[in-house]
């Protein structure tokens, strides 16, 4: 059965399209997927990750942000694919949604699988249907109107962008906790979920949208003429200074997450998830758009002429001091402090300000200059901006991270590692035993899943059996302070497999003699980071308990089809603070013993070590040598790579990290200013149908020519 007519161009009318309410909502529950998804990855891949036989296996931090921008630069590279197959072959609607079936087919192998394979798996498949779509949707929106209500593009790029970012929040307020609560298979199940309900929306609306033809021949012919090619060229300049906004602003995802679950995240009331902070960069677009349109940008415009270009430019300045704050907390992390998340707010004042200044002005900025046949892959080199600027970050994260200690057995038998920790004046040994054998068999792709599923692992000690992850709590290592020092202290929990919310306490398990310390001087004990003045010297032993779940509580149990009583989780870990002058020997460790495969790369990991006088660890040196070999092995200490490392470690640590890109942020802005002097705007719209009839249905693909880009170009002021 064939469709019923759809209009090929704008009707000559004053009012708002009719097919814009269907933009609008597919587009928020479809950001509400994407921002969903993307808010939990980095916590995912660093605690939830699992490998090919159900145990967890997660990644390092830095290894989990070089795979976050890696995506996310895939994500912003396929609009290129996307905008060439809408504007020369499909036609935007066709693309849309058959794209949109690929990116719900990704959230599901998400879903499914917690292991490597199920990421790569289910992270290219959205990259494609993420990616390929948003060219096409932005250029679709600017479709929808001719040179008549042209001046209402302006409002409804801004409720389009305010449509993005009230998905956004609401998806980053609730997968964090869906996550928290149910486990990475209903936290990506959900977003997957709003795709596919995004995806029909759009479908509904079909027949008032405005279909704008396929170019076909003239698509390339458009393209490729001297002036297509011109105002492509154009635009990339523009866009290389785009993507560095872009290096800095997706690191609220990854970085600034991390760094998140380093701070006191108590704000408003109750303890924020880590990945719940980015949530306030949504709400403040909401916010900040209204103000900038009718406050900021009037008062700047009576000072100045506001282009589009100024508005980048100055973007990029507001910009600069969203990560100055972020390495003056970590200069208080390194010192020992706990900041509160406050701080971390205020850096997203700056750097939503700028996302106003530039996102949004170069989002309306590109449709407005892309000749009428070449909207989306206009808009898809706009895209590849952040696609740059997040290959940039990721390339920045692999060249800055130091060779991990690993070596690679030669035969099968018991090998010995020592670690050698110097702080100056002390040494610490340590020593780790790998059983190396033939490689165990794994468990098939099928069992993996239902295995993970079932919301359990595989159990080391006997094949195929299922056990539940316990929750851990970690009250740090032994410290020590000068007398009087006031002592924070830095308790961690996981979950592990336990459902409900953290109940948390820190009690005194021993004071040195003559002490008259008691519970009742730890203030904030119900929290991570409660403080307590050691009043002499000597050992303080404290113990951090973590209750997981309020009350006890009934749940299916899978197996047996009866309801089981589920007592509350508690996790016990206990930690010294010694009150001393003394320069106390480091504390060294070498890692848990373990089995490894023959042939394969061993990484050896002793991030556990700490210098109890600077827990930061800066001031320690490392060395890794073998203390014995199986017979008839080559293995010597020159044989292990990074055997200066205790683990994975990065040349570019704490506030300097932070500082390069503000400083490269900094640079960026100062040399955009001559190039957006010398940049020669020019205007195309679409053609309105005669006299505001309905254009006639005509097939998607076509091979009639347009006049010339430049006969329909509108010249515009700098």
């Amino acid at each position: 059965m064939a469709d019923a007519p759809h209009l090929t161009a704008p009707v000559k009318t004053k009012e708002m399209p009719k097919g814009i309410p269907y933009i609008i909502g597919n587009e928020a529950a479809e950001r509400y997927s994407f921002y969903g998804m993307k808010a939990i990855l980095v916590i995912f891949m660093t605690k939830y990750l699992m490998d090919s036989d159900g145990a967890r296996a997660p990644m390092t931090e830095t290894e989990a942000t070089t795979w976050f921008h890696l995506f996310n630069s895939a994500v912003y590279f396929t609009p290129l694919l996307g905008a060439i197959v809408a504007d020369a072959f499909l036609g935007k609607y066709k693309t849309i949604v058959s794209l949109s079936i690929v990116y719900c087919l990704g959230h599901l192998a998400l879903a499914l699988d917690e292991t490597r394979l199920g990421l790569a798996v289910g992270l290219t498949l959205i990259a494609i249907g993420a990616g390929g779509i948003k060219p096409c949707v932005s250029a679709h929106v600017g479709d929808q109107f001719g040179k008549t209500n042209g001046h209402l593009l302006t409002k409804i790029f801004g409720w389009f962008y305010f449509s993005i970012n009230f998905g956004a929040f609401a998806s980053q307020i609730m997968t964090p906790i869906l996550l928290d609560l149910y486990g990475p298979h209903v936290a990506f199940g959900v977003p997957g979920g709003l795709m596919l309900l995004a995806t029909i929306v759009f479908w509904m609306g079909r027949r008032v949208f405005i279909h704008i033809p396929a170019g076909g021949m003239a698509f390339l012919r458009e393209t490729f003429s001297k002036e297509g090619l011109k105002i492509i060229g154009r635009l990339c300049i523009i866009y290389l200074f785009v993507a560095v906004f872009w290096a800095l602003f997706d690191q609220s995802g990854s970085k600034w997450v991390l760094q998140a679950d380093r701070m006191d995240r108590n704000w408003l009331g109750f303890e924020w998830l880590p990945s719940q902070i980015n949530a306030i960069n949504p709400i403040m677009i909401m916010v900040f758009i209204p103000i900038f349109t009718w406050l900021i940008y009037p008062g700047l415009n009576k000072v100045f002429p506001l282009t589009p270009l100024r508005k980048i430019g100055i973007g990029f300045f507001v910009a600069v001091p969203s990560f100055v704050i972020p390495a003056w907390i970590e200069m208080q992390i390194n010192d020992g402090e706990l900041p509160n998340i406050i701080w971390q707010i205020l850096a997203y004042v700056f750097l939503t300000a700028a996302e106003v200044f530039i996102s949004i002005t170069a989002l309306e900025f590109s449709y407005t200059q892309a000749p009428k046949k070449m909207k989306s892959l206009i808009l898809g080199f706009f895209l590849m901006s952040v696609s740059l600027g997040n290959l940039f970050t990721a390339g920045v994260n692999h060249f800055i991270q130091n060779p991990a200690p690993s070596f690679k057995p030669d035969v099968n038998g018991t090998y010995v590692l020592r670690l050698t920790a110097h702080d100056g004046d002390n040494n610490a040994t340590d020593t780790v035993t790998y059983w190396v054998g033939p490689k165990q068999a794994e468990l098939g792709f099928f069992k993996k899943v239902w295995h993970g599923l079932r919301g359990g692992k595989r159990d080391g000690n006997a094949a195929g059996t299922i056990s539940k992850a316990p929750p851990e709590a970690n009250a740090g290592l032994l410290r020590a302070v000068p007398p009087g020092t006031p002592v924070r202290m830095f308790g961690s929990a996981a979950k592990g497999d336990a459902k409900g919310s953290f109940t948390y306490r820190w009690n005194f398990v021993a004071v040195p003699e003559g002490s008259t310390i008691t519970d009742a001087n730890l203030t904030a004990a119900d929290s991570r980071n409660p403080v307590f003045t050691p009043d002499v010297k000597g050992d303080y032993k404290l113990e951090f308990s973590v209750l997981v779940g309020n009350e006890a509580s009934y749940h299916l149990n899978p197996e047996t089809g009866q309801a089981e009583l589920i007592k509350p989780f508690v996790a016990k870990d206990t930690t010294t603070i010694r009150v001393t002058r003394k320069n106390l020997a480091p504390v060294a460790s070498a890692g848990s013993d373990q089995n490894a495969s023959l042939g394969s790369e061993i990484k050896l990991n002793g991030t556990g070590t700490t210098d109890p006088n600077d827990p930061s660890g800066g001031s320690l040196t490392y060395e890794w040598s073998v203390v014995s070999a199986p017979e008839g092995s080559k293995l010597t200490d020159e044989s292990i790579k990074g055997r200066t490392f205790a683990g994975p470690t990065s040349k570019l640590k704490g506030p300097n990290y932070y500082l390069f890109f503000a400083g490269a942020m900094l640079v960026a802005g100062l040399v955009f200013i001559p190039v957006a002097r010398w940049y020669q705007p020019k205007e195309y719209l679409q053609d309105e149908a005669d006299d505001g009839k309905d254009a006639e249905e005509s097939p998607e693909n076509t091979d009639d020519s347009d006049d010339a880009a430049e006969d329909d170009a509108e010249p515009d002021k700098a």
